[in-house]
């Protein structure tokens, strides 16, 4: 009966630690909790720099002006003399073409020969005759046989059928050239209008080349626009053309600055200037954005390609000095119905408490701390919202302490 009273005894005396040491843990968790606030939290400071309120359209580097070499006559193309990013000048030759004659058009001009040469045939019967005829009406005419009108009829019979004869060779002559524009395209008299030789009408660099050898070309006219044999552009001579969103196109007009990046070049910048922004707006996925072009200044003389992805930065102001805070810090309560601004300040005691701010520009990032605010560069504000790289500084932090 005595050793059975000894284990329960024993058993209960286990328990009772067990508990006590849990109450102890705890209330050491919850000490050293109260204790390291400030070590929960990351902390960032404000930093004084120049703020720019600036907004941002995004484009393209195209060029002013881009010129289209089509040919004036249909055919095959024989021989292409240049390639992409070759230097032209006008007036030199970039491409010949090749004549494919068409059986139908062969085929109709030979058809107008023929009925040329029969008619001049029978022309030269009818004038034959007609000659003999007015030959023996002078005769008669000289004889007093026959009065003068009848003579003068005569006459003017035989120009008649002399005018017939010269018709004739007329149309000949124009079936002829239609069969040599049918065989060859052109004709000695047409060269300079229409012609197989296909040259640069402006100096600058080729910036496509569509068509290959052997590929079919069609004449440009006022029914049809033309194959286009290459294009030629002045790449010293670039414009940006992008759009901006309606919420920043109200702040901008013509003739302000603008700064043009390119990120194909390290993120170089160009002075630019703006020159046109759409007065109607475009739908783009549910979003109305404004066309918006500019001048691009290329003082450096910077080899720019011709369709280079670019941003254009224009500043609308610009706060030397600033006292710029990361915007992602900044809180807001509701105080007499409207959005209070608020940081939580860390103290000297390691807790953080809370301070009423006043926001001035902001470029999207850092938003200005106003004067007013009990805020100073040493400051430090409190990271509510960690990101997950501020989650594994904070991590690295507690694993070092």
């Amino acid at each position: 009966m005595k050793k059975k009273f000894t284990w329960k005894k024993a058993l209960y005396i286990f328990l009772g630690l067990i508990f006590a040491a849990a109450l102890i843990s705890g209330i050491m968790y919850l000490v050293k909790s109260n204790t390291t606030e400030s070590e929960s939290f990351l902390t960032k400071k404000p930093t004084v720099q120049n703020l720019d309120d600036k907004v941002m359209a995004t484009g393209k580097i195209v060029p002013r002006e881009e010129i289209e070499i089509k040919p004036n006559i249909s055919g095959i193309i024989d021989k292409i003399l240049v390639s992409e990013g070759d230097q032209v000048t006008a007036g030199q030759l970039v491409a010949t073409l090749r004549i494919v004659p068409s059986v139908q058009n062969v085929n109709a001009s030979q058809q107008e020969i023929n009925n040329a040469n029969l008619q001049i045939s029978n022309a030269k019967i009818n004038i034959d005759n007609q000659q003999q005829q007015f030959a023996m009406q002078q005769r008669l005419y000289t004889q007093g046989v026959i009065s003068k009108q009848e003579y003068i009829n005569a006459q003017q019979q035989l120009q008649s059928t002399q005018q017939v004869y010269r018709n004739a060779q007329q149309q000949l002559q124009t079936a002829q050239k239609n069969l040599q524009i049918a065989r060859t395209g052109t004709t000695p008299e047409l060269a300079s209008l229409a012609t197989t030789q296909i040259r640069s009408k402006a100096n600058g660099t080729v910036l496509e080349v569509p068509v290959k050898v052997g590929s079919q070309v069609i004449e440009a006219n006022s029914f049809n626009a033309g194959t286009t044999i290459c294009s030629i552009a002045d790449l010293n001579s670039l414009i940006f053309q992008g759009t901006i969103d309606e919420a920043q196109a109200g702040k901008l007009k013509e003739g302000m600055n603008m700064n043009i990046v390119i990120g194909a070049l390290q993120n170089k910048s160009f002075p630019g200037r703006v020159t046109m922004l759409a007065p109607k707006g475009k739908d783009e996925n549910g979003t109305i954005k404004f066309p918006i072009e500019g001048d691009v200044f290329n003082k450096t003389n910077e080899y720019i390609r011709a369709g280079f992805s670019a941003n254009g930065e224009i500043i609308l102001s610009s706060q030397k000095n600033a006292l710029l805070l990361d915007e992602s810090l900044i809180q807001y309560e509701k105080v007499n119905g409207k959005d209070q601004p608020f940081v939580e300040v860390k103290q000297p005691d390691g807790k953080f408490k809370k301070r009423n701010v006043k926001l001035g520009a902001s470029d999207g990032i850092n938003v200005q701390i106003l004067p007013g605010s009990n805020i100073t560069k040493d400051s430090e504000i409190k990271v509510w919202n960690p990101s997950d790289k501020d989650k594994e500084a904070l991590k690295e932090k507690k694993d070092k302490k």
